[in-house]
C-alpha cells in the first residue's frame, strides 16, 4: 500500500476531510488529494506533520521503513486490505524437548476456526519481531473475542509500536 493509499485510508477512519487534513498542516485540500492519488509523495517533514495531524506513529505512513518494521507494517496493510486473512495464535510448550521432536512438528487443537487442511507456522528466531508477533496475536485475540471493535483494531495497528507501550502489551 503506498503513503498516499495510507494518508486517505487514515483520515478518513479519523472522519477527517481532505480540507482538514490540509489545515492541520498548512496545505490546501488539493494537494492532500495529490498525496492520496499518488500524483505527489510528501517528504519526511510533512509527513511528519501529516502523523501528528492524524495522530498516529510516523511508521504507519512509511513504504518502508527498516526491515523488520516494514515487513510487520506490510501485514498490518495487508490485513485491512483482506480482513481476517492473517490468523494469529500463541503457542503453549509441549512437554516434549526441542530436538527430541525429529519431525520438527507443532500441533494445534481442531475447531471450526481453523482451514481445512493443518495450518503452517512460521516463528522468527529474531526477538523484536518475535516480540511484535506476539504483541499482535494478543490484540488479535481481543478483536476475536469481542474484547475490542474493529475500529479499535484498526487505531491500534496504525498507532503501532506506540499502542504497545500504551496497553502494556
Amino acid at each position: 500500500m503506498t503513503t498516499g493509499e495510507k494518508i486517505k485510508r487514515i483520515r478518513q477512519h479519523r472522519k477527517m476531510t481532505q480540507k482538514e487534513l490540509g489545515d492541520a498542516v498548512g496545505l490546501p485540500a488539493n494537494r492532500i488529494a495529490q498525496y492520496e492519488m499518488g500524483y505527489r509523495v510528501p517528504k519526511t517533514a510533512l509527513l511528519e506533520k501529516m502523523a501528528e495531524a492524524l495522530a498516529v506513529a510516523r511508521e504507519s505512513l512509511l513504504e518502508n521503513n527498516g526491515m523488520a518494521v516494514a515487513m510487520l507494517e506490510q501485514l498490518f496493510w495487508l490485513d485491512e486490505e483482506l480482513p481476517g486473512i492473517i490468523k494469529l495464535a500463541e503457542t503453549e510448550r509441549s512437554g516434549m524437548m526441542y530436538n527430541a521432536n525429529s519431525g520438527f512438528s507443532l500441533h494445534y487443537d481442531d475447531n471450526d476456526l481453523w482451514p481445512a487442511h493443518p495450518p503452517i507456522a512460521m516463528w522468527f528466531d529474531f526477538t523484536i519481531l518475535d516480540d511484535f508477533l506476539r504483541d499482535w496475536a494478543k490484540i488479535q485475540t481481543l478483536l476475536r473475542n469481542g474484547s475490542i471493535s474493529q475500529e479499535q483494531y484498526f487505531e491500534w495497528k496504525i498507532c503501532w509500536p506506540d499502542s504497545t507501550k500504551d496497553n502494556g502489551q
